[in-house]
């Protein structure tokens, strides 16, 4: 009888899995009646403590554990928020809603007392199968006690701990049965037809990924990093990543003479923010050379008719200076961002700092700053030494939104976004404030194991799909920090035209609401 309950099991398991990835609806899931709504989003709190099952490190990495935190409602962070996927009436796998297809799972589908929980990709291990057991002396009908299929061992914080940070693990059950730190409040926090951006599980190389953008070119995916030459890195499928040379060449920090030449370039300075457009059947990197905290600043430009390095006409072509910032002048020339507007008309975003950020025309031809049209026009101001900095401006519907970083490295970053139904502004928040005295509507904030989310871009994909990416920051048990690490997460958009990410302020109720 167990051999056949057991193989009608992993039956229904096959059957639920083609539903159960992100982004399916609730109707192409197949429900079962059960203890809890089928593939619906669940807050997981601890009885005892009040604290909620959350993933490590936003549960960008395979395998990280499963930890104690406080929820806050307001901010509703994904890392805490669980979509429960019914395998039978009364067993569920628990989805981690912080990135895609991770799963509530035994490490190591150990079969040992006081083994930790993790995060890890969907398979077909019984360790990520968790039978709930109602909790006779609870008052309310969500409270459950809840057992591993692979060893019924229970869920619970380890020994019982009621701090933040505790490791979630799984251990037997004491005599009695009446130890509150075993029993789950499931707390129902959303209906499973919303679909929320996820983290993009990335892999390979993913460290010093500093101001980053992506093109997919033919199939391929390119990625232009903050480096000495410019790193490029690519990928198929917007996952596995591996490194694939430089725009220029890396015999020294600067490749040309002219670059830091004290009068036509930067001395003593670096490639900072490199950015990715086609203007044309030209493929154009424009990037910035400076030094922290000055404005003896350039933005220069390379050029080539391809992305593939296998292509007999593939070659950057240096183009030299497009605009130099000095000493003493009211705008700092970084962080260049092209933005064609409908008329077809290319326009170079920079600035940062100082007065804020600045926009200027590009000549199609030259694709130089258009000499003939000098009028500079102010998009966002900087009234504290906080930013906004790295502006980067896209079209989405009637608007163009202005995404820019906020904060600064030391205090730390959040990306923050205004539209406007020009492309010379006024850019207003949300809530009607411009962004000329500081307005900006939130697109990410601080996580646990996602800090300093600084110069960010948006990719959008040949099939429509839409990315924002950027880099982040690990801080470690001892204090020390991460290299730069990449970070792409979906970009959806509320019904009333406000882009959100897996780590913005209030995703749930914002991507729930009506007009």
């Amino acid at each position: 009888m167990k051999i056949l309950i057991r193989v009608l099991s992993v039956l229904m398991c096959l059957v639920l899995t083609a539903g159960i990835f992100t982004g399916c609806s609730k109707e192409k899931h197949k429900k079962i009646d059960g203890l809890l709504e089928d593939y619906d989003y669940y807050v997981i709190r601890n009885k005892a403590s009040g604290l909620v099952l959350a993933a490590d490190d936003f549960g960008m990495a395979e395998g990280a554990k499963v930890k104690m935190r406080k929820y806050d409602a307001k901010e509703q962070d994904l890392s805490m928020i669980w979509r429960v996927v019914a395998v039978d009436a009364s067993s569920y796998r628990l989805q981690n809603m912080a990135t895609e297809d991770r799963y509530l799972s035994v490490k190591r589908d150990s079969k040992k007392n006081g083994a930790i929980m993790c995060l890890n990709t969907l398979g077909e291990s019984d360790g990520q199968i968790f039978e709930l057991e109602a909790d006779e002396k609870s008052k309310d009908d969500k409270s459950y006690r809840v057992f591993s299929r692979l060893t019924d061992f229970c869920l619970e914080p380890q020994d019982g701990i009621s701090d933040e940070e505790t490791d979630a693990i799984q251990n037997y059950l004491p005599y009695g049965k009446d130890v509150d730190y075993q029993v789950w409040e499931f707390e129902r926090v959303g209906d499973g037809n919303i679909d929320l951006p996820q983290m993009i599980s990335v892999s390979g190389d993913t460290q010093h990924w500093s101001c980053p953008e992506i093109y997919n070119y033919d199939g391929t995916y390119y990625g232009f990093i903050m480096s000495a030459g410019i790193a490029i890195k690519t990928s198929k499928d917007l996952r596995e990543w591996t490194k694939s040379g430089t725009v220029f060449p890396t015999t020294s920090s600067l490749a040309y003479e002219w670059m830091s030449n004290p009068v036509t370039g930067v001395e003593g300075g670096s490639i900072w923010a490199p950015g990715i457009y086609k203007i044309g059947d030209t493929y154009c990197v424009y990037y910035c050379i400076s030094t922290s905290g000055s404005q003896n600043s350039l933005i220069g430009l390379a050029t080539n008719t391809t992305l593939d390095p296998k292509d007999k006409d593939y070659k950057w072509v240096d183009k030299g200076c497009v605009l130099h910032s000095y000493t003493g002048e009211d705008y700092n020339a970084i962080d260049p961002n092209v933005i064609i507007d409908d008329d077809g008309q290319p326009w170079l975003v920079y600035g940062s700092y100082w007065s804020g950020i600045k926009m200027r025309k590009i000549n199609k031809e030259t694709l130089m700053l258009d000499e003939e049209e000098t009028t500079r026009y102010d998009l966002a101001a900087a009234q504290t030494r906080n930013g906004p900095e790295a502006g980067y401006m896209i079209k989405h519907g009637d608007y163009y939104y202005l995404f820019v970083a906020c904060g600064s490295f030391s205090t730390g970053y959040w990306n923050g976004v205004g539209r406007s139904k020009s492309v010379t502004g006024p850019f207003l928040d949300a809530d009607g404030n411009d962004m000329m005295r500081q307005g900006a509507t939130a697109v990410n904030s601080y996580r646990d194991g996602f800090t300093k989310c600084g110069h960010s871009s948006v990719m959008t994909d040949t099939d429509g799909s839409q990315y924002h990416v950027t880099e982040y920051f690990k801080t470690y048990d001892d204090g020390s920090s991460s290299p730069s690490l990449l970070s792409i997460s979906q970009l959806y958009w509320t019904e009333d035209g406000w882009p959100v990410t897996a780590t913005t302020p209030g995703v749930l109720d914002k991507l729930s609401k009506k007009k």
